[in-house]
């Protein structure tokens, strides 16, 4: 599997669902927002210093993830 393919990070782990921090109704992952504590927050509660999923999927080694790790072994 590819490391830094964002477009396949996307597509997997962006249809995940996680509740947003701040109203905590459920959202993918690929319309949330992450914010500096580690916080997912959807479009209506993040604020300007929160940066969306797609940009982080940018910058995410999947090869580190738990998934990926222990199709290895």
């Amino acid at each position: 599997m590819e490391t830094n393919n964002p477009d396949k990070i996307l597509q997997i782990y962006g249809k995940r669902a996680q509740r947003c921090f701040g109203c905590f109704i459920a959202y993918h992952l690929k319309d949330m927002y992450l914010g500096e504590d580690a916080s997912f927050y959807c479009d209506y509660c993040k604020d300007e210093t929160m940066f969306g999923f797609a940009d982080f999927s940018k910058m995410l080694d999947i090869s580190k993830l738990r998934e990926v790790a222990d199709e290895h072994h």
